[in-house]
């Protein structure tokens, strides 16, 4: 007996829908990934190289990129960037494991995978998934649009606890923001990240990987530390990180020969600041 795990209807295209088959019932663990382009009349199977060994139990096509297609099998999840034509598996500290459903966050760009065994995981922005067309691919060096980061503001008096091993915490996601930029191929000596704000100053510089392929690196929104001052943090107490105030900033990616800038919006804490 085999039956239908997940219909995704397009989110660009009414005619187009994808339909994950699941025969494991009857023994039978292959692949099954069929899309329609014209309403169901005709069906085409682009499971292709995926696993013969996994059944699917969802698919999904990202909201943004129509090309970016999500699956998720008894031993993973795999990722088409041609809509479905090819298909790699998503290993970046990603768990095989069985994946339940699948969910891109129609404002954070946050790929939210629920699992059987290990729980929900969350990657961090996919905006470079997103943007990585074929031009892309083609180009020698891409910078990524950088998606606003949120000078959060730290409470202590939220954090007391008294219940001991009784409460349990997620892994928050980092501090700040990703700069996500691509490489064709690797460069040699590195890349060196500028981040100036409004007036032009330069208030932090990063240094980054210059491998080929994809390339992260996280700004904590933290400036460059002061001599002496006591690294990413504040000479004063309580704990929090010295952040760069609210506005605008522009990041300066240099690596390879090649100069690439994006702005980054930082946002102000407003909830806190309205507590």
């Amino acid at each position: 007996m085999h039956w239908i795990s997940r219909i995704d209807a397009s989110h660009f295209d009414p005619a187009t829908a994808y339909v994950a088959v699941d025969g494991h019932r009857s023994n039978d663990l292959k692949p099954y990934l069929f899309v329609t382009r014209d309403y169901g009349v005709t069906w085409q199977s682009i499971t292709n190289n995926l696993p013969t060994y996994g059944n699917i139990q969802v698919v999904r096509e990202d909201p943004r990129n129509k090309d970016l297609l999500y699956v998720g099998t008894e031993f993973g999840l795999y990722v088409s960037l041609n809509g479905g034509r090819e298909w790699k598996k998503f290993v970046n500290d990603f768990p095989t494991v069985r994946v339940d459903d699948i969910l891109v966050h129609p404002r954070d760009g946050d790929l939210i995978v629920g699992t059987h065994g290990r729980s929900v995981n969350i990657v961090d922005d996919i905006t470079p998934l997103q943007q990585l067309t074929s031009a892309v691919l083609a180009s020698d060096a891409t910078l990524f649009d950088i998606r606003p980061a949120v000078a959060y503001l730290n409470d202590v008096t939220l954090n007391q606890q008294i219940a001991g091993q009784q409460v349990f915490i997620g892994e928050n996601a980092p501090r700040g923001t990703a700069i996500n930029y691509y490489l064709r191929a690797s460069a040699a000596g590195g890349a060196k990240i500028s981040i100036a704000d409004a007036s032009g100053r330069v208030v932090r510089t990063l240094d980054g990987p210059a491998a080929a392929g994809l390339n992260r690196v996280q700004w904590n929104l933290a400036p460059t530390p002061r001599q002496g001052g006591g690294g990413e943090f504040g000479g004063g107490g309580g704990g929090n990180v010295q952040m760069v105030d609210p506005g605008t900033y522009t990041v300066t990616v240099s690596v390879g020969g090649k100069t690439l800038t994006k702005p980054v919006v930082v946002l102000e804490d407003r909830w806190m600041h309205e507590r």
